[in-house]
């Protein structure tokens, strides 16, 4: 989300694409009320509340929050992931049923049971 919001060059293209893949029903987009909060924090430091508040709302017609639960936050201290955050963010994947996780920080998601891709490799499977 942040290489769309921001622009963020080489990154933004293939991000734009899965977007757009989820505002055409595609593919079904999910974030968690976490990455909402992120998203929104670093936005509004870089462009203002306003922009941020914005974004967020474009990217809610076609996501879906999901959220992080009591349970999620358990299952997350126990496992292996390094990065607690990004142990959250699985757990409340996997409890959604999502198929893949996207994102250009795969390494940190190597104990992941989901199926997890950069949004290049996640494109290449439509090609």
């Amino acid at each position: 989300m942040l290489d769309v919001a921001l622009a963020r060059e080489p990154f933004v293209s293939a991000s734009s694409m899965i977007l757009a893949m989820a505002e055409n029903n595609l593919v079904t987009g999910t974030m968690s009320s976490n990455a909402i909060a992120n998203v929104y924090y670093i936005l509004r430091k870089a462009g203002g509340d306003a922009k941020a508040r914005a974004f967020i709302g474009k990217l809610l017609h076609y996501l879906t929050v999901i959220t992080i639960d009591h349970q999620n936050v358990l299952d997350a201290l126990k496992s292996d992931f390094s990065d607690f955050e990004d142990a959250l963010q699985n757990c409340s994947a996997v409890e959604n049923q999502c198929d893949f996780i996207i994102t250009r920080n795969t390494n940190d998601y190597k104990n992941s049971a989901l199926r997890v891709a950069t949004p290049e490799e996640f494109l290449q499977l439509f090609r």
